[in-house]
């Protein structure tokens, strides 16, 4: 299978070639008129990147040289900042100097308010000819639409998977192949396996951020047929009762101990990789770096869908490459676009990076190289939910995570703490919608 694969891939790159080389693209033709009329002009695309690592720099170094190699006259300037804040204030004073990159790979929580602003381009007409566009998955694709258009194309998609340390699994008595099959046994499980000294808890059962926990607790509130918000008419729906009882769900394990206090937006104080819970919700990056870390646990780490309750549903993150309404050279940033989302590259994402794949193509290809991680993780990608797509997406997952924080400290009733959150928000959105 592999090798009938990579004659594909080899024959679709000498396919592309080909046509490359017959100027098959628009961007490719106009710099090719260029170099006929002797101009020997070098044409600078500007791509940036949040996010910092070494293993992924490393990548996008390696994508820019081959594109650079296949389009003469052609130069990408790679610059990257770390999320966050950072990021926000680069392409802030960007945009409002007139330099903005034009392709920039960011989060689907910049989608709603970068694209109202006008900031970010409609690609439907630049892709309306590319024949990738059928492949790409449909909720991938919908994960990038807002007001019926086409703004950002997902491409590095981080869902989370149940993981389980089956070594701890076998130490409590319990079965390591077993994950648990509800929300009343994952309870259970969680209390036979948190360890504590005195009331320290040293172990935790099932790893649950006491600050910043939103992107868990919604996986939660959707599994148990909740919803967050109404975007379409910015109504909270989070002080419903499938909301309050996922949330009083999740205080309650949190009073009783079975979490160590963390952070989920810092990542050295994340539970499950750095070995310090026996249960967690997370990305399949932490699956690979747990075993990288420690490599007695290969072998020892189970990896399945989300616990259904009412719905299948778990929280999927997604990053995107939006190219700016700035841009000068749009028809070529849709080529670099097309490329980066091309199969074979897609293919390369995943062997270099574990990137989940989100075409449909490569759907069997992906499940087959490591069928017990990836099958889980192809259907967490296929239902899962990222962030609401309203332009105060930050706002309300402060709001959310502020007042979870309140509810599992005990200061407030987990149906005080949604309540009280839906009438913040609601004294806020009319300063909030449009900005």
């Amino acid at each position: 299978m592999k090798k009938k694969w990579l004659a594909t891939v080899l024959v679709t790159v000498l396919a592309a070639s080909v046509l490359s080389a017959c100027g098959g693209s628009s961007g490719t033709e106009q710099l090719n008129k260029k170099k006929a009329d002797g101009s020997g002009e070098t044409t600078t695309l500007t791509f940036w990147r949040a996010g910092t690592d070494a293993q992924e720099n490393a990548y996008w170094k390696r994508v820019i040289s081959e594109f650079e190699a296949s389009h003469p006259g052609v130069k990408i300037e790679l610059s990257e900042a770390p999320f966050g804040n950072d990021m926000e204030t680069k392409l802030n004073a960007a945009y409002a100097s007139g330099t903005s990159p034009d392709v920039l790979s960011y989060t689907l929580a910049s989608v709603a308010q970068r694209a109202s602003l006008g900031q970010y381009e409609p690609l439907d007409g630049y892709l309306s000819t590319w024949d990738g566009r059928s492949d790409m998955m449909e909720n991938i694709l919908d994960t990038g639409t807002y007001n019926g258009s086409l703004y950002g194309v997902g491409f590095i998609p981080d869902p989370r998977v149940l993981l389980w340390r089956k070594d701890l699994f076998k130490e409590a008595g319990l079965d390591p192949e077993k994950p648990p099959g509800s929300w009343e046994e994952l309870a259970d499980y969680a209390r036979k396996l948190t360890k504590k000294d005195g009331n320290t808890t040293t172990l935790a059962g099932f790893a649950i951020p006491t600050a910043s926990a939103w992107t868990l607790w919604q996986s939660f509130v959707l599994q148990n047929g909740g919803q967050i918000i109404d975007e379409q008419t910015n109504t909270p729906l989070f002080d419903s009762p499938e909301a309050i009882e996922a949330t009083e769900y999740l205080a309650e394990l949190v009073l009783d101990g079975i979490t160590i206090p963390n952070n989920s937006d810092k990542s050295n104080e994340n539970l499950f990789p750095n070995g310090k819970a026996a249960i967690a919700y997370d990305s399949p990056a932490a699956y690979t770096n747990l075993q990288k870390e420690n490599p007695e646990l290969v072998g020892q780490i189970g990896v399945s869908g989300p616990i259904a309750r009412k719905e299948k549903a778990t929280f999927a993150g997604m990053r995107l490459l939006f190219m700016s309404s700035q841009s000068k050279n749009k028809e070529l940033a849709a080529e670099f676009i097309q490329h980066i989302m091309s199969k074979e590259e897609t293919w390369k994402r995943y062997t270099e990076l574990g990137t989940p794949v989100v075409l449909k193509s490569l759907e069997q290809d992906y499940i087959q190289d490591k069928p017990e991680i990836n099958q889980a993780i192809f259907d967490a990608v296929s239902y899962g939910k990222g962030a609401a797509k309203v332009t105060y997406a930050g706002k309300l997952s402060e709001i959310i995570s502020q007042n979870l924080e309140g509810a599992f400290y005990g200061k407030i009733s987990a149906e005080e703490a949604m309540k009280q959150g839906v009438e913040q928000l609601n004294r806020e959105l009319p300063n909030l919608i449009g900005k």
